[in-house]
């Protein structure tokens, strides 16, 4: 087992076993993935899905705010199709 002391602006120094066994390096991305089990740590070398980059986004108000100004927007009538 492998300890770290977290500082008082939330950092931790990972110790070097754990970098090594991750092949991370100064630079790297690194991904915490947080289960009923505990959490895991990963080297990211990928990117972000949408459904990871917006998980903890709130988009009823966002939604809301959309829905009131797409009222606002006039369409016009539709006349038929074109001709040339």
């Amino acid at each position: 087992m492998f300890e770290a002391k977290l500082t008082s602006k939330g950092q931790i120094t990972i110790p070097v076993e754990v970098r090594r066994i991750l092949n991370v390096s100064s630079g790297d991305h690194i991904s915490f993935n947080i289960n009923e089990h505990g959490i895991t740590i990963d080297k990211s070398n990928r990117p972000l899905t949408i459904e990871e980059r917006f998980a903890n986004y709130d988009i009823t108000t966002s939604n809301k705010e959309l829905e009131e100004n797409m009222k606002e927007f006039d369409m016009g009538e539709d006349k038929g199709e074109e001709r040339f």
